[in-house]
């Protein structure tokens, strides 16, 4: 059947992939290089860019750890005591690449993004090419896969009350969450455009083991599902409740349950039941696994900004649902899309806490649907317009590419415009660019401190440690640091005043803290002055950053 498939995609739609992956690399390469070409004298691109940049640097630390030769990692962002049972295989994957050629965690994340993306392209097209036979179709699903956004860029103007708070974000997911969309997942990290590519293939082959009774796919899709949930365990519940619907519904329309069916189900959760056990017994029984899924919060916004960042997309695909609906008897095909789309968009609003990490994927049936609701609204225009208007107006590929920029991509206009601007002003300097002097300093701390060492900095700092110099820091994220709400609070009153320094010797020893980074950005924070404190020795100096080593006894 695949082999059939891939057969059917001509030398010209080999070709058009081919462009389509060149052009996506550049445009997607492009703010990096444009980052990287405005760093200042003296400083040092951090990699980072307008989407989540608080997240890249937990990557990094992964890289990074790899490179100090461990495959097993530990939680640099908190300075709790702990074992060495973090095991992702992606990322372990990307860091021996890293070390094997010397590249840095920059330029091996960069590689590796630029890598998948092609790999995400084939894969869009392969599925396109299967539920559009005709070949016009496939690109037109294949463009819109590809490029497609919701309308938030139109309507966030007329927005109110965007602050973050606790995990929940009430914008339009198009303009900022790089799961909403293929092109802001290419743009954004290698790990998700093959969470994507992973997600399509498996269930995918899973639909084709069910239709055609063919195991090898189902120990196929078991395979791939095995990698997904190793790296990427929020697609567990999402992807095996998707099937186990499917199933269901074969079994409501058969009147019977059908065990040739059910195997393959069994196969797919047997094959990858290795990821599944490994983070339930580390949820279960891993004291900082229960605290980083427990402030894991990624709460979807509230619905109608969900309409709003899927726009004219999710309103075609519900025009498709109702046209499929209506004509009875649909195929399973479309009515394996349709419960895609409608279980995972019930996970965006389930009590689980990371709900709009589940978004990722939902693109996929939508926009398949979009597209079969847009055949079938334009073989009824072709019914019902004069031949003139037709050709003028619906079959002019022209004002089609005018209209399709206009209505379907705003967005991805608004998120390109806004990459390249913020490396132009000075408000995101410190989070783009690593002046000299810090730079000397992380690395001091690379060279100098050992794995139970923990270092206590202002979160901007914190943050970029881990993924710079691999060490332990005492808070730097949100999800990875462990009572983080907290540690906000210690940071502040630590750095706020110049007194109490017997309670801060109580804090230092309890938190396991054996360095303090003082450089503006905790100066910044209040009158704690360090050259004072006999708890405290200088034992590094680089331009305005001194590394104080903590000596309590």
């Amino acid at each position: 059947m695949l082999r059939q498939l891939v057969k059917s995609i001509s030398k010209r739609e080999w070709w058009f992939l081919v462009v389509t992956a060149v052009f996506l690399i550049v445009l997607t390469t492009a703010p990096y290089v444009f980052g990287w070409h405005k760093a200042p004298a003296g400083s040092t691109y951090t990699g980072l860019h307008s989407l989540t940049p608080g997240d890249i640097h937990v990557y990094f630390s992964y890289l990074e750890q790899v490179r100090q030769g461990q495959l097993v990692f530990q939680d640099l962002y908190s300075g709790e005591p702990q074992s060495r049972l973090i095991f992702n295989g992606f990322w372990s994957a990307l860091g021996v690449f890293a070390v094997a050629f010397g590249l840095s965690n920059v330029v091996a994340f960069q590689l590796a993004r630029i890598i998948f993306i092609p790999f995400l392209l084939f894969v869009s097209y392969l599925l396109s090419a299967y539920f559009f036979s005709a070949k016009g179709w496939r690109r037109i699903c294949f463009i819109f896969l590809t490029y497609a956004s919701g309308l938030g860029a139109v309507f966030s103007p007329l927005l109110t009350n965007n602050v973050y708070r606790q995990g929940w974000y009430n914008w339009p997911l198009d303009l900022w969450a790089a799961e909403n969309n293929n092109l802001l997942t290419m743009l954004q990290s290698p790990h998700l455009s093959l969470a994507s590519s992973l997600i399509i293939l498996i269930l995918f082959l899973f639909f084709l083991a069910v239709e055609h009774d063919r195991p090898k796919y189902s120990l196929a899709a078991g395979l791939l599902a095995l990698i997904l949930f190793e790296f990427h365990p929020f697609h567990i519940p999402a992807t095996i409740a998707i099937m186990v619907v499917y199933l269901a519904y074969l079994f409501i329309k058969n009147k019977k349950i059908q065990l040739n069916y059910l195997k393959h189900l069994l196969i797919v959760i047997g094959v990858s039941s290795p990821s599944i056990l490994y983070y339930y017994l580390l949820s279960r029984y891993d004291f900082f696994t229960q605290i980083r899924v427990y402030q894991n919060v990624c709460l979807s916004p509230a619905l109608w900004v969900t309409f709003i960042s899927y726009g004219l997309v999710l309103a075609l695909a519900v025009y498709a649902v109702y046209k499929i609906i209506k004509a009875g008897s649909p195929a399973n095909r479309h009515v394996f899309l349709i419960i895609w789309l409608v279980v995972q968009f019930l996970f965006l609003y389930s009590p689980l806490p990371w709900q709009r990490r589940m978004m990722q994927g939902l693109q996929i049936p939508m926009t398949i649907l979009a597209i079969i609701g847009l055949e079938s609204l334009f073989h009824w225009l072709k019914a019902k317009m004069s031949a003139h208007n037709f050709d003028f107006f619906i079959n002019n590929k022209y004002l089609a590419v005018i209209i399709f920029i206009a209505v379907f991509c705003p967005s991805q206009v608004f998120n390109w415009v806004r990459e390249f601007s913020i490396f132009q002003t000075d408000r995101y300097y410190e989070q783009l660019y690593i002046p000299r002097d810090r730079l000397s300093a992380y690395l001091w701390l690379k060279d100098n401190l050992g794995e139970n060492d923990v270092v206590l900095a202002e979160l901007l700092n914190g943050n970029l440690i881990p993924g710079v110099a691999g060490r332990k820091v005492f808070a730097g994220h949100g999800v990875e640091t462990l009572f983080f709400d907290s540690k906000v609070s210690d940071i502040a009153w630590f750095f706020k005043t110049n007194n109490l320094d017997d309670k801060k010797k109580v804090f230092l020893e309890k938190n396991n803290v054996s360095h303090i980074f003082f450089g503006e950005r905790e100066a910044s924070l209040g009158d704690f002055d360090p050259t004072d404190k006999n708890y405290l020795r200088p034992v590094f100096r680089s331009g305005q950053v001194v590394i104080f080593q903590v000596s309590l006894h």
